[in-house]
């Protein structure tokens, strides 16, 4: 689990925030060194990697976890020193307050969220609802001095690397995707290669976060036999909903089935699971899984797509929490998967 941990730490400090996910290509590709066959990227923002099994005429299967991760676009540059920005995602405004932010202008330069303190707020202001617009970034910095490092449209993410929690959890912000990035990675390093009979594209895909710009258009170019979507899932909380009793930290990860992906290959995926005595959940969706399965499985003339969910805590939050254990597992359940794909009878 401590390899699955430095993918973790490492990835989810790359900067790739939607819309800008480029900055984070130099990166990634020092971390994926020696994994791939081949690389490239694309004009839509996704990185490539693939791994090659060597076969003549070989299928695809195609792996996809996100690579962008919700974050802030700068919106103003005030002349007292102070930014605005709006959301490049779906941030939660009321977990910002007097939270960190690096602004990515000419320089990294790091920031706090800020607001009107309590001792000068109105009477009943303290019982508002908090929206971006009521909150600054404040740099220390006098707007002369800003103004020459930020501009309107530099982009902005939180503060919060990587941390090892008790019992084999860990916490950092943009484990939503990157940890499923990880996954894949560590499954790639687990596979036998000797029993690899298909292709397999990993896409890293830019702008899951804002409607899945990166799935539509990377798996129309690779254009795949079989594909995987990789993401985080909601999981059950105290006094939360009830259809989320039974996903739980630490089970395994989470195969849907859902009325948009491919029961077929669905039931290979489980099957590998049971297979090889690998742990993993099951749910019952009733339409679209909010992942990028939905937009693979319609590419081209459509794409048998099936779902694997990481089991997290506190989605969109700088403070969101796995179960290292979940990462291992789900990578076991890929590798053997692929290795098990593109025999005879997969037709």
């Amino acid at each position: 689990m401590e390899r699955c941990f430095e993918l973790a730490r490492a990835l989810t400090a790359l900067p790739s925030v939607s819309g800008c996910e480029e900055q984070a290509f130099e990166g990634l590709e020092k971390i994926c060194d020696g994994i791939f066959d081949e690389s490239y990227t694309n004009p839509a923002g996704s990185f490539v990697g693939v791994v090659r099994c060597g076969g003549k005429n070989a299928k695809a299967l195609l792996l996809d976890a996100h690579l962008d991760e919700i974050g802030f676009i700068v919106s103003q540059v005030f002349d007292d020193g102070f930014l605005a920005v709006v959301r490049a995602g779906g941030v939660d405004p009321r977990v910002l307050s007097a939270s960190e932010v690096m602004i990515y202008g000419k320089k990294p330069l790091k920031g706090v969220f800020v607001s009107k303190p309590p001792h000068l707020q109105e009477p009943g202001e303290s019982a508002k609802k908090i929206e971006l617009s009521d909150l600054y970034i404040d740099t220390g910095l006098t707007g002369k001095e800003l103004k020459e490092l930020v501009k309107i449209g530099d982009f902005c993410e939180s503060v919060s690397p990587a941390v090892k929690l008790a019992n084999g959890f860990i916490m950092a912000k943009s484990l939503d995707d990157k940890i499923c990035i990880a996954q894949i990675l560590r499954a790639l390093e687990l596979i036998d290669r000797k029993k690899l009979g298909v292709d397999v594209y990993c896409l890293f895909s830019a702008g899951e976060e804002i409607g899945g710009k990166g799935a539509v258009t990377g798996a129309y170019g690779i254009d795949a036999d079989y594909a995987v979507a990789l993401d985080v899932c909601n999981v059950y909380m105290p006094e939360g909903r009830k259809h989320l009793e039974n996903i739980r930290p630490g089970n395994g990860c989470v195969i849907s089935y859902s009325s948009t992906t491919n029961r077929a290959l669905t039931t290979k995926l489980v099957n590998a699971a049971r297979k090889y005595a690998i742990p993993f959940q099951l749910r019952g969706e009733p339409g679209r899984t909010g992942t990028n399965a939905h937009y693979i499985q319609i590419s081209r003339a459509g794409i048998p797509c099936t779902n694997l969910s990481m089991p997290l805590r506190y989605m969109h939050t700088p403070v969101e929490i796995i179960d290292l254990k979940d990462v291992l597992t789900g990578a076991k359940i890929i590798a053997r998967f692929a290795e098990d794909l593109g025999g005879e009878n997969d037709g």
